[in-house]
C-alpha cells in the first residue's frame, strides 16, 4: 500500500484509526465503553465513505465537550415507559442514549405488539443510519430521526426556523445487505458545507441560500448567516420543509423537548425519535426477506441511462466500500480529514494513527 501525498491524504489501518478515536474520547473524559461506542460510529461512517460524518467530527467533538456543555459522563434516565414506548433524558449525551433507545426498541419490538418507539431528550445522535442499520441487521425494520438547530427558513422566508432534521430507515433483506437510507430534509448537510469551506470548494447549486434568501454556491455565504435550502428546492421546497416540520414535531414537541427555534445552537437541545418494527407482526420473516430481494432485483434490472454502469439501492455503495476496506484492513483519509484528525490529536495529546509506508 503506497503512502499518499499531502494532496491525497493518508492511508491508515482501521484498527489504528479506531484506537486513535478511542484514546481521544478518553482524553475528553468519556468512559471507555462510551469511547468505544463513539469510535464505532465515527469509524463506521468513515468506512462507508461519509467523510463529513466520519472521523472528521473528532475536532467537532472537542468543541462540543469542552466549550458547549455536552456531558462526557451522562446519567441517562427513564422518564416514561410502557410496553411499547420509552422516553429517555439523554443528559446532554452524544450517541450513547440513542444506542440505548434503539436497543430497547429492538428488544420490545420482538414482543407484543411488534413495534416499539423511543423518544430521547437532550441527545445528539451525530448520525442516524447507524441506528436504523442496527435494527435491520437484527432482522427488524428500523427508523430514526432527530431535530437540529435551525438553519432552514420556510419557503419564501428568511428566518431560520427548522433544522436539517435528518431521518433514516433500515430494511432487512435476504441475499442482499440491508437497505439503509440516511438523509437530511435539506438539499445538503451542514457538515458537508463546512467541509467544502475548509477545502476551499463550492457546493452544488440548489444547496445554499445567502442571508437574503438568494441561491448561492459559496459556503461562506452560509457560514456568514445564510440558510440551507430545503429538500426539493427550488421547484418544491415545501416538500423538504414539510418533512422537517414532521420530524421536529415527533422528535421535539412529542418528547417534551426543545423544538423549532428553541433548539437554538446548543447541541444538547436536540432530541430524537427511534423505532423498530418486527416483521413477524405482518408476515413470516422469510417471506418478507424474499419479497425484499425481489424488489431489489427489479430495481437493479431496470434499464439504465447513458453513462450509468449500475443501479443501486440506498446504502449499497457504502456497504460495498465498508466490506472491501474491512477485508483489506485499511482506510484512506482525505487531506482535509487527515489535517483535522492530526490537529485534534495534538490538542488532546494523542498519537495519530500510523501512516502506511510505500510497499
Amino acid at each position: 500500500m503506497a503512502q499518499s501525498t499531502d494532496n491525497e491524504g493518508r492511508v491508515v489501518r482501521i484498527t489504528e484509526l479506531r484506537r486513535c478515536v478511542i484514546e481521544a474520547c478518553l482524553q475528553l473524559d468519556l468512559p471507555r465503553k462510551d469511547a468505544e461506542q463513539v469510535a464505532e460510529v465515527l469509524v463506521d461512517y468513515e468506512l462507508r465513505g461519509h467523510e463529513s460524518h466520519g472521523v472528521h467530527l473528532l475536532g467537532v467533538l472537542i468543541d462540543l465537550y469542552r466549550q458547549r456543555g455536552l456531558n462526557p459522563r451522562p446519567q441517562v434516565r427513564v422518564l416514561r415507559e410502557t410496553d411499547s414506548t420509552l422516553l429517555l433524558d439523554g443528559d446532554r449525551s452524544i450517541i450513547v442514549a440513542a444506542v440505548q433507545a434503539m436497543r430497547w426498541c429492538m428488544a420490545r419490538a420482538r414482543q407484543r405488539p411488534g413495534i416499539a418507539l423511543a423518544g430521547v431528550r437532550n441527545s445528539q445522535p451525530i448520525v442516524l443510519g447507524y441506528y436504523a442499520r442496527l435494527a435491520a441487521e437484527a432482522g427488524l425494520i428500523g427508523f430514526a430521526c432527530t431535530n437540529t438547530p435551525p438553519l432552514v427558513a420556510p419557503p419564501g422566508g428568511r428566518t431560520p426556523t427548522l433544522g436539517t432534521n435528518p431521518f433514516a430507515y433500515g430494511l432487512p433483506a435476504g441475499r442482499y445487505p440491508p437497505v439503509v437510507l440516511d438523509v437530511a430534509t435539506t438539499a445538503g448537510a451542514a457538515f458537508k458545507v463546512r467541509l467544502a469551506a475548509h477545502s476551499g470548494q463550492r457546493v452544488p447549486e440548489g444547496m445554499l441560500l445567502d442571508h437574503d434568501g438568494r441561491p448561492s454556491t459559496e459556503p461562506n455565504d452560509f457560514l456568514e448567516g445564510g440558510l440551507l435550502a430545503p429538500l426539493g428546492f427550488p421547484l418544491a421546497p415545501h416538500k423538504g420543509f414539510g418533512l422537517a416540520l414532521l420530524i421536529d414535531s415527533v422528535a421535539g414537541i412529542l418528547t417534551g423537548a426543545a423544538f423549532a427555534r428553541g433548539v437554538a445552537t446548543e447541541p444538547a437541545a436536540t432530541s430524537n425519535l427511534l423505532g423498530a418494527l418486527d416483521i413477524e407482526a405482518f408476515l413470516p420473516r422469510q417471506e418478507f426477506l424474499d419479497r425484499m430481494d425481489a424488489q431489489i432485483e427489479q430495481i437493479k434490472a431496470g434499464e439504465r441511462t447513458a453513462g450509468t454502469d449500475e443501479l443501486v439501492v440506498p446504502g449499497e455503495r457504502g456497504q460495498r466500500r465498508h466490506d472491501q476496506l474491512v477485508a483489506h484492513g485499511t482506510v484512506p483519509l482525505s487531506a482535509v480529514t487527515w489535517d483535522g484528525l492530526s490537529r485534534a490529536c495534538v490538542m488532546l495529546s494523542v498519537s495519530p494513527p500510523g501512516v502506511l509506508e510505500a510497499e
